[in-house]
């Protein structure tokens, strides 16, 4: 076992060394290297779907553009806010989670955000494994239309394997997935730029090159709204838990950069990139099958499609399987090992059966990722606003290192029985006057017998919600809050 850092020798310590501070020697990340990680973890075949699902929603150039920029922009500062503890205590998420929720409370947003990212796990590792299946099925001699038709069919099969390979890279961690990272989001890029373009000047295909302003939604219409709560919920996630990565930075000064060149830029290009080719093909399907359907040869959707996997299969492994793996090794106290192996197993659980019985076409996963997103944002944005209160109007941008650490009453952080009663309720109200207001609206939606607020842009409200019932309950609540 490593040793236990100088500044928390004699303390109460019950956390994996994983969620230890990180050292001064580990923080080797840089401005350029940050953001080549933020921007290889980006690019994945995934934020194409984010162009096919305004293209659904009936947006115009236009509005898909503002609706990409406002969403990613939000969540670029928020992680800048929520990325700065990282960098200056060398705190991973579930740590920095405890002055806001208590030593024990922050199990409770740790669990929602788990679910989350295991959920993402499966649905990412879905992604790429229906590249793998048109790969193969392409290899195999199958008509472009036959590979279309029936991809998905064969898909959990395929989701299964890759699952596995995903596990063994986990579970080894081996390192050399990064390099691959960086160079597959890239190179995706590059070639579904390539491949929009080629499509453009391609005769009689069963769509049209969108305008910019022709037709379209509205810019007060609830669709537009629903674009940006989709934009900001899709890297809301690693908003939250962005200090797993910060931790290992040398200065705050590379956040600002990396977040507007690695999150911001590429989510726009890419939205748009994927809204023009669906566009022209008709909006029926997905941006894995376009490049199955229409390529010029077999040999360059196999290089599109390889593409597709590496980029999805990287940002898999260096984005969706740590944040996952991190909060079962805090809720469940196991090594990281058994951790990943839970996780696989939980991504497998929640998107597998599922997959069979309810996508049997491209448009199902596309409805199912705007659903998915649209209502685990509701769950997400609270939690944000609750820490971004706490760092930076409570504790006015300082925590005690030691106290983040001890796991006792020693610890200013334990509040009552290991529970911030404060972080916890502001949570929990959050999420209720969501409901509230989308009852009042008659906006209630239910998905699959349980009921969600059918308000677009829920992720805002419950940021501002819990971030000001935090804000009120702390001051009344001085002694307390312990401020």
């Amino acid at each position: 076992m490593s040793e236990l850092p100088k500044e928390l020798e004699g303390l109460t310590i019950k956390d994996h060394k994983d969620l230890w501070p990180s050292k001064p020697e580990e923080r080797t990340t840089g401005t350029l290297s940050y953001t080549l990680m933020i921007l290889s973890m980006a690019i994945t075949t995934s934020i194409f779907f984010l162009g096919w699902l305004s293209q659904i929603l009936g947006l115009n150039l236009a509005e898909t553009v503002v609706a990409a920029f406002i969403g990613n922009a939000v969540v670029a500062l928020i992680m800048y806010f929520n990325g700065i503890p990282g960098v200056k205590y060398g705190i991973p998420f579930p740590v920095q989670l405890r002055p806001a929720f208590g030593h024990k409370g922050s199990i409770l947003p740790l669990v929602i955000r788990a679910i989350v990212s295991i959920f993402w796990y499966g649905i990412d590792g879905y992604i790429a494994a229906w590249a793998i299946t048109e790969m193969v099925l392409i290899i195999a001699g199958k008509p472009a239309d036959w590979v279309v038709e029936h991809g998905l069919r064969y898909t959990p099969i395929t989701f299964i394997v890759y699952l596995a390979f995903v596990w063994a890279f986990g579970y080894k961690r081996i390192k050399g997935i990064k390099y691959l990272d960086t160079v597959a989001g890239p190179l995706l890029m590059i070639f579904f730029a390539w491949f929009t373009i080629y499509l453009a000047r391609l005769p009689g295909l069963p769509g049209h090159v969108p305008g910019w302003t022709e037709g379209g939604v509205g810019w007060t219409s609830s669709n537009f709204f629903l674009m940006i709560a989709v934009q900001t919920a899709w890297w809301s996630t690693i908003a939250l838990n962005v200090s797993d990565l910060t931790r290992f930075n040398k200065s705050v000064s590379s956040l600002p950069v990396a977040h507007i060149l690695g999150l911001i830029v590429p989510q726009v290009i890419g939205t748009v990139l994927g809204f023009i080719a669906t566009s022209l093909t008709g909006g029926i399907h997905s941006p894995i099958d376009i490049i199955a359907k229409y390529t010029p040869s077999a040999a360059v959707a196999f290089f599109g499609l390889l593409f597709a996997t590496l980029a999805t299969g990287s940002t898999n492994v260096t984005g969706d399987v740590p944040a996952a793996t991190n909060a079962v090794i805090r809720i469940a106290r196991v090594r990281w090992e058994m951790a990943v192996t839970i996780a696989t197993i939980l991504a497998w659980i929640v998107i597998g059966p599922y997959s069979i019985y309810n996508w049997k076409k491209s448009l199902d996963v596309a409805y199912t990722l705007l659903n998915f997103n649209w209502y685990y944002s509701m769950w997400l944005g609270p939690i944000a606003g609750i820490m971004v209160m706490d760092y930076w109007v409570i504790r006015k941008r300082q925590y005690d290192l030691k106290d983040l650490y001890e796991f006792s009453p020693k610890s200013k952080y334990w509040y009552s029985g290991g529970i911030n009663w404060i972080g916890v309720m502001s949570l929990v109200l959050g999420i209720l006057i969501e409901y509230v207001i989308a009852a009042a609206q008659g906006n209630m939606q239910y998905y699959y017998g349980i009921p969600v607020p059918g308000i677009e842009l829920t992720w805002y409200y419950g940021f501002f919600l819990s971030a000001i019932i935090y804000l009120v309950l702390s001051y009344a609540m001085k002694k307390y809050a312990k401020i």
